[in-house]
């Protein structure tokens, strides 16, 4: 304990340092966690010099003094992520949508704050934290807000499905904050799925199934009861893999692919010339393996089509 207590100062300014190395800078808080962590596995043993010169017993190896740091950078993530969140909260989601789905009622003033909790639930549990990566990435970005005006203006498959099929009457603006909300509620959904030994990269992406969704709605209603079970129930379903269930929500369809879509933007990414723009590449992968994420391929066509349409 006293090697732990005398070295956390120096780990933890290393941490800091590694979160905001140009590479990473521009990231998200949890994609930052994703790539560190990525680094210190990968290099594990060409670290020893920088774990010695931090104070570390390097004695049995570069495990040990890697965890260690591991340790540092989830909890120097933890905070930045809490910064984040707030901001979030404050100026990014309005729950401007809340009177059209819940009978013209306001949102309670207490309804931001039980989001909160279960936001910072969600990043206490290994699995979920995964699936909150991709959410608060698409739901700190413009992303969402890029594609719904369009996909209005189209009066397409999108607008069809929700305005004709789902029965919704909101502004794109309206529409676009309900979406942020539903890729912020999706990571609740795997707050009670056991993490295996190792963490698979696409754990928190998987499409869980439909039985257990309503068994675990209470629970996570009981913990955000401002929101009607069925706001809940949109984010929690955006989990649910499309058409082998027919019944999901447009707006859960959609969930679903911006919390993919946020999974892997980069800021900072350079276009080569000729290649395809970042949008444009991602939703055209994705299109073509729509049916192995449980993602609505119309949706995706459409997204594909505005993004070449835009350059994006």
């Amino acid at each position: 304990m006293r090697a732990v207590e005398s070295s956390s100062d120096p780990v933890s300014r290393f941490a800091s340092r590694l979160l905001e190395t140009p590479a990473l800078r521009l990231l998200p808080a949890l994609q930052k966690e994703v790539q560190a962590m990525n680094v210190l596995r990968l290099n594990g043993p060409q670290l020893l010099p920088v774990f010695t010169s931090l104070g570390l017993n390097v004695a049995r190896g570069w495990r040990e003094p890697a965890a260690l740091i591991s340790r540092a950078i989830r909890a120097e993530t933890d905070r930045m992520m809490a910064v984040e969140i707030s901001g979030l909260l404050s100026s990014r989601l309005a729950l401007s949508f809340f009177p059209g789905v819940a009978g013209g009622r306001q949102a309670p003033a207490r309804a931001k704050e039980e989001l909160r909790a279960l936001i910072a639930r969600a990043a206490a549990h290994p699995v979920a934290r995964s699936a909150l990566s991709g959410s608060l990435a698409a739901a700190l970005s413009d992303i969402i807000e890029k594609y719904i005006p369009p996909a209005w203006e189209r009066k397409k498959y999108m607008y069809v499905e929700i305005t004709r099929v789902q029965r919704l009457s909101l502004s794109p603006a309206d529409l676009s904050d309900l979406t942020r909300f539903i890729v912020l509620v999706r990571p609740a959904a795997y707050l009670y799925v056991t993490p295996g030994e190792t963490l698979d990269k696409d754990v928190g992406y998987s499409p869980l199934q439909e039985q257990y969704l309503l068994k675990i709605l209470p629970g996570i209603a009981s913990q955000a009861p401002s929101f009607p079970a069925a706001l809940l129930k949109m984010g929690l379903r955006s989990t649910l893999a499309f058409p082998g269930s027919e019944s999901v929500e447009a707006t859960s369809r959609i969930g679903a692919i911006m919390a993919m879509r946020g999974r892997a933007l980069s800021p900072s990414a350079v276009v080569d010339r000729g290649a395809d723009t970042p949008d444009k590449s991602w939703f055209n992968v994705q299109r073509r393996n729509a049916r192995w994420h449980g993602l609505d391929d119309r949706m995706l066509d459409e997204l594909y089509t505005i993004a070449a349409e835009n350059g994006w």
